[in-house]
């Protein structure tokens, strides 16, 4: 796919291999959300990332070839913070979207997030663009059908020609926990929400806690969910 720029979003296509995305998102990891950290997927994106640095300095997203990250091509996304309270999402993995349903680059995504943890993800995403730094994090997420899933999530920042920061992620969805009646709408963040920032040279942001777990998940689902071997 040409390198044609974050006006609108684009749809990555990407294959199975034969394996249910539901089951192969748990390998590598067990209930405590940090241990994406060392699946190797999340590495694997991560180093990738940094193959594109410049000593300390952050990618560029003229640098940013979608063919280096396609392996990740059916779970990857970027997002942009265009305001402090205007999230979009420039591109979108085939899995992803086949998950939620629909997409577009006029969405807010913020104006999915359950009203008990609105300001908590407002604070880490706006605090991952201005540090910068990465993060790491776990959200549940209400889908259409009326599923509910745990999703691990890995961001890194990609700085942009007129300086502005936006986020690569990849991101992975559970089994499902819970099954409620259809809605119309995603319910992102009702039932869980923890983030970790990491330092990639700029430091940790100042004020906050290395990790927040702002609603974390019930130990008994997460254990379910991410049986440790």
């Amino acid at each position: 796919m040409a390198n044609s720029g974050l006006a609108e979003v684009e749809l990555l296509a990407g294959s199975k291999d034969g394996i249910g995305w539901a089951v192969f998102a748990t390998l590598g990891m067990n209930s405590d959300f940090n241990s994406l950290l060392d699946d190797q997927f999340f590495d694997q994106f991560f180093q990738a990332w940094k193959a594109l640095r410049e000593g300390e300095e952050l990618p560029n997203r003229r640098d940013v070839r979608l063919q280096d990250f396609a392996s990740f091509a059916s779970e990857l996304l970027m997002y942009q913070l265009v305001s402090p309270t205007n999230l979009k999402c420039r591109l979108m993995g085939s899995l992803i979207t086949e998950r939620i349903k629909f997409h577009g680059p006029d969405i807010n995504w913020f104006d999915f997030v359950a009203p008990e943890t609105r300001e908590a993800g407002l604070r880490w995403w706006q605090t991952l663009t201005s540090t910068p730094c990465a993060g790491i994090m776990q959200f549940s997420t209400g889908f259409l059908d009326g599923t509910n899933r745990i999703g691990r999530c890995i961001l890194l920042p990609v700085q942009q020609t007129d300086g502005s920061i936006i986020l690569m992620a990849i991101s992975r969805a559970s089994a499902v926990y819970r099954v409620d009646d259809p809605r119309e709408e995603l319910l992102i963040s009702a039932d869980c929400f923890q983030t970790r920032y990491i330092d990639i040279g700029f430091g940790l942001p100042e004020g906050l806690p290395e990790q927040d777990d702002c609603k974390p998940m019930a130990s008994a689902t997460l254990e379910r969910l991410y049986p440790s071997d």
